[in-house]
């Protein structure tokens, strides 16, 4: 089921009028506050209004500007609008009227979409691998230029950033329009040739934010996941169900501020970037972790009519 018709669909069941309003989010975005697209609203008691946020929003001062925006925007009737947002446990920078409801329909259609081809790659991944790490960066971001030029004193391993520290195949002045999945089959020689992958996330000093496909994608490798990105995103991926070996990765650097949390992630795991994990030990937590990832749509639409339930109760 299409997300969209999924949001619609759980509401009008419930005997609601809905107004729905896909990717409110629009462009360009100023970094500090994306415009915003608001549907026109014919108000009843038994209206719904739900705003669908299809990226990450902005976290400013432990505030939302994006929810403020929303709530200020509806005004008196702000307690009947729903968003629908991919940043995880966002209530913990919101306490107002609006209802929050995490759905990252990002993860939920590119794992859709793998898992419709998995039979076209998932048997590559069934391999002895040659190097211990990978780190692939695309827009380089200052987080992750300090991840690759910390990296670089290592061996062993397989570093890109950008056009600055190119791969040898498929660079990234070569990814014009390129979607996550014409990425994933691109990439995929990489991906089944390393053994932990250092994920350098979409986000880092703003929190909470989002997991993205690039820690889903090492999941899907059945590699061992180092993740730099915001602070507590580690415990966020086990709250969502994911074994993030926490008896190989010293995951401590999860909790550390900005300014080092990238450097002691490198640090404090630095003997597994150079000495070769044991796959056969963990292949049945691998291959876990990549079933976890392709069955997590199915949850999703799951959890969204739990959430739905709950909001209901909180309104009545």
């Amino acid at each position: 089921m299409h997300y969209n018709s999924l949001f619609v669909n759980t509401f009008q069941n419930l005997g609601f009028l809905v107004v729905y309003q896909p990717s409110c989010l629009q462009q360009p975005y100023n970094q500090q506050c994306w415009p915003i697209h608001y549907p026109n609203v014919i108000w009843t008691d038994n209206t719904i209004v739900v705003m669908h946020c299809q990226d990450f929003v902005s976290i400013q001062n432990n505030s939302c500007p994006e929810l403020v925006a929303i709530e200020q925007h509806f005004g008196d009737r702000a307690a009947q609008v729903v968003v629908v947002h991919w940043n995880y446990d966002l209530h913990t920078v919101y306490t107002g009227p609006l209802r929050l409801i995490y759905f990252p329909t990002h993860s939920y259609e590119l794992l859709t979409n793998l898992n419709a081809t998995a039979h076209q790659w998932k048997d590559h991944l069934i391999k002895p691998r040659q190097y211990n790490w990978q780190c692939l960066n695309g827009l380089p971001k200052l987080h992750r230029r300090w991840v690759a030029n910390q990296l670089k004193h290592y061996s062993n391993g397989i570093l890109s950033l950008g056009t600055e520290i190119p791969l040898v195949e498929y660079d990234y002045s070569t990814y014009h329009n390129c979607n996550n999945e014409e990425n994933w089959q691109r990439l995929l020689p990489i991906y089944s040739n390393c053994d932990v992958n250092i994920v350098t996330e979409t986000q880092y000093t703003e929190c909470p934010g989002i997991i993205s496909e690039k820690t889903l994608m090492a999941f899907l490798a059945l590699q061992v996941p180092i993740v730099i990105g915001y602070r507590g995103i580690i415990n966020h991926c086990r709250q969502l169900g994911f074994d993030m070996f926490d008896d190989i990765v010293d995951n401590s650097f999860d909790q550390f501020d900005d300014h080092n949390r990238w450097k002691q992630a490198i640090e404090l795991n630095c003997k597994l970037l150079t000495t070769k994990i044991n796959r056969s030990r963990l292949a049945d937590r691998l291959l876990a972790n990549q079933q976890h990832a392709l069955s997590w749509p199915a949850r999703l639409q799951t959890n969204f009519k739990q959430q739905v339930l709950q909001v209901l109760q909180v309104m009545s």
